[in-house]
This record gives C-alpha cells, structure tokens and sequence, in this order.
C-alpha cells in the first residue's frame, strides 16, 4: 500500500507540474499546496488513518479532475483555431511489411529452410506410426535439424551479399563483413558435427548439445541482421518522408492502434519501393 502510494504521489506530481507549465490554472490552484495534501495523504495512511487519508485523496483528485478538463478544453480551442504548426503531415510504416522486401530477395534460400522443416515433420510422423525406428528416427532427425540449421544460415549469408552488392548499402558496408565474418565459424562448426553424424561416429548426447549451441549462434546473428535491417527501413522511411515533406512519422507496429485514412498516411509502400531501388531487386 505505501509502496502504491508513492507511485501515486509521483504521477500526480508529473501531472502537476505540466498543468502548471501551460499557464492555465486557476488563482487558487497551488502545485505546491496539492503535494502537500498528498503527503499529509500519505502519513495518515501510514499511521493507520486511513480513511482520513482517503478523504484527503479524493480532495487532490477533484482539484485535478477540474484543471485537467480546462486544460483539455483550451487544448480543443486551439486546435479548432487552426494555430500555425497544428496542421502537421503525418505518416506511418510498418516496419514488418517493408522487411518482406528483404525476404523475397531470397526466396530460394527460404525455400529450402521450408522444405527441411517439412521433412522433420514427416519423419516424426512416421516413427509415431511406428514406420521407422527409434534409433533411426533420431539418427535421420538429427541430420535434418543440422540441415535445416545450416540453410537458416544459408538464408543470412545470401541476403547478407545481396546487400554487399548494393551501392545503397555501402554506408554499412563494414557491418555487413563484420556479421558474415561471424557465420564463417558456426557454417564449419555445423559441418563438422553433420559429417559426424552421417559418418556414424557423433556420439549421440553430444550432438543434441552441439546443435543447440550452434542454435543460439544462429539466433544471435539473425537478430543482429534483423535489427541491421530494420535501421535500414527507417533510414530510408526517413529520408524519403523528409523529401515528401512529412512532419512526422510513426512505426504502425505497437505505436498506431487507429488512423484516420485522409489524414494519415500510409507510407509503407512508398518505402518498399525505395527498399526495392537500393537493393537492387524486384517484387
């Protein structure tokens, strides 16, 4: 309880301040005053008077209901007044649809991730319908994770060259080397522990701790490729909203829940297109 009312006691302070800030207040609207009464609030409640406490508290929360609507209602005024720098031009993009362009660049590459993925999940239906072995089942199921691991890797390198290849991508040329410098080690790594396996001479607990080793490696580099990637994307949103003359925009991704259509723009096309350009593909 007294850990929740200091939380409230800072919010309705940040609160308090920013009324104060806009120079709306009334004569008899004191910051100061108000914080008072919520420590008073808070030693009531701490000595065990809680319900004066409360009392206390509901006296803040009408002064702040009041200043909060006349705050709301003179930002309203101004906004219907049309004040110079209110008419902005708004975008947004998301981000995830734009990533796509990267993706298609290599389908091949995900094709095949895909077709490894599908033959795990035959090989373990077969060993349920008893067709194969248990021991031939983890043998062959081991195989195709290692083969699947190396095409997921397959599918970093390719894009990583596609966009080595592109002069839109020189800026970063450094980075690019540095993470594909990075999968050279895991790819014989995982050659290694396959040839094992195939060979028959992997020692079996070993495997399973190898590839998932190797696993991690992966999912490291991938998501250090994504963000890469992804700082790309609003780069070229960025710049390509500036020319267009937009004031602002957003990532539709856990930012925009609604939009006005003929207000706010969606410029996620816009930047596919441009993402298109500078790696030199099309869709």
């Amino acid at each position: 309880m007294k850990k929740t009312l200091t939380t409230v006691i800072c919010i309705v302070t940040v609160i308090l301040l920013t009324i104060s800030l806009t120079g709306l207040a009334q004569e008899d609207f004191s910051a100061e005053l108000l914080i008072k009464e919520l420590e008073r609030a808070e030693k009531l409640i701490k000595s065990g008077e809680i319900v004066k406490g409360l009392d206390s508290l509901l006296g803040v929360r009408s002064i702040l209901d009041s200043n909060i609507r006349e705050l709301s209602e003179a930002t309203n005024e101004d906004l219907n007044l049309g004040l110079p720098g209110m008419d902005l031009k708004i975008g947004f993009v998301n981000a995830q649809e734009a990533f796509t362009v990267f993706t298609n660049a290599v389908e091949e590459e995900r094709e095949r991730a895909k077709e490894k993925n599908e033959e795990l999940v035959g090989l373990r239906e077969k060993v349920l319908k008893g067709e194969i072995s248990e021991s031939k089942y983890k043998r062959e199921r081991d195989i195709l994770q290692a083969e699947k691991l190396k095409a997921q890797l397959e599918i970093d390198v390719a894009m990583l060259d596609k966009m080595l290849q592109s002069e839109g991508f020189q800026s970063i040329s450094d980075r690019l080397f540095n993470l594909k410098d990075q999968v050279t080690p895991i790819t014989n790594e995982l050659d290694k522990v396959l040839d094992e396996i195939r060979q028959g001479t992997a020692v079996p607990e070993e495997v399973s701790q190898k590839l998932s080793q190797i696993h991690s490696q992966y999912e490291q580099l991938d998501g250090l490729l994504t963000r890469l990637i992804e700082s790309k994307i609003f780069q070229i949103t960025n710049q390509r909203a500036q020319e267009e003359g937009y004031d602002i925009v957003l990532r539709q991704e856990n930012v925009v829940l609604y939009r006005n259509s003929d207000r706010v723009d969606d410029l996620t096309e816009m930047t596919k297109q441009a993402l298109r350009e500078e790696i030199g593909g099309t869709e």
